[in-house]
Order: C-alpha cells, then structure tokens, then sequence
C-alpha cells in the first residue's frame, strides 16, 4: 500500500488516503502493543526469578494486548490483501470474470464478517460480568476487539463489493509509472 501510487483526484484518491491511514494506524498501534507484550513477559520473567516478585495479573495483561495487537493487525492485512488466499483459476478468467470474482469473493467475506462481528458483540454481552481473576477486567474487552477488526473488515469489504478491484492496491508506484 505505502508504494502504491495515489489516484490523482476523487473519490478513489480519499478512499486510497483513507486506507492508507488505516493501515499505518494499525500498523503502528499493532507494533506497539507487540513491543508491550514481549516487554511485560520480560519484566514479569526478571521479576519472578531475579527479584522474587509475583505478577500475576501480567498474564492477564498480555493476554489482552496480543488480542488487540491480532485485530489491529488483521484490518492492517485485510487492506493490504495480505491475507492466505488459494488461487486455483483466477489467472484463467478474463477481465469480466476476475471482476465478478472479486467483488463476488468480497460480498461472501463481507457477510462472513458480518456474522463474526454479531457473534463477538454477542459473547461480549455475554460475558460482561464475566471478570479475569487477578486484575477484575471483564472480559468483554477481549470480544470488543474482534468486534472491532470483524466491523472494519466488513466495512472494507462492503466497499471492495461495491468498488470493485482497484489498480492502486496491485501496482506499486514504480511499475505504475509512465
């Protein structure tokens, strides 16, 4: 995305600034709650077997950081189309048919989404007096964060449905260039 050349005006260059933003965004805060976890898992070892020190609630902790970090970094690949993707035939369609495919592909993955983001708000009404042990955090935090990354997927999704494929997210700037 970063060495994707821009669209010169229009909607499509506010949806490329928009995705591109995203994608930093994500990335940035998924690398940060990263350095977080391998941080706390330091500090909790060097405590526990230097200094004597119990940290239990660092578990807890970790647990929710690597949650966060895994839904950041999900929207971040989704954008990217940096997802596992099995590709059997798609070289063999033509035009049309790769179009049909894509947005046909992202309308089912868009409902899937959809599905999940339900499921996750449910278990988070679920679960919301449902609280970890050391530190009392209920876990509905935990579910908001894949509400989250499902709800953002989804809606880039929908706009890869309705869009369709774009030339900016497959060519990086230097091919794209005259």
């Amino acid at each position: 995305m970063d060495e994707a050349k821009s669209p010169a005006r229009g909607a499509d260059r506010f949806a490329f600034l928009a995705l591109r933003t995203i994608t930093r965004f994500c990335d940035a805060l998924g690398v940060a709650l990263l350095i977080g976890v391998l941080g706390l898992i330091v500090a909790a070892v060097v405590a526990r077997d230097l200094l004597g020190w119990g940290l239990p609630w660092s578990e807890e902790v970790v647990s929710l950081l690597a949650v966060y970090a895994v839904a950041f970094g999900a929207v971040s690949a989704w954008v990217r189309s940096d997802h596992l993707v099995v590709d059997l035939f798609s070289h063999r369609l033509g035009a049309l048919g790769r179009q049909c495919q894509y947005r046909l592909t992202s309308a089912i993955s868009m409902v899937f989404f959809v599905l999940a983001a339900w499921g996750a708000w449910i278990m988070s009404y679920m679960s919301a007096h449902n609280n970890t042990v050391s530190l009392g955090i209920s876990f509905s935090f935990l579910y908001y964060a894949i509400l989250f990354s499902f709800v953002a997927m989804a809606l880039i999704a929908l706009w890869q449905t309705l869009r369709g494929p774009v030339a900016w997210l497959d060519t990086p700037a230097e091919e794209a260039a005259p």
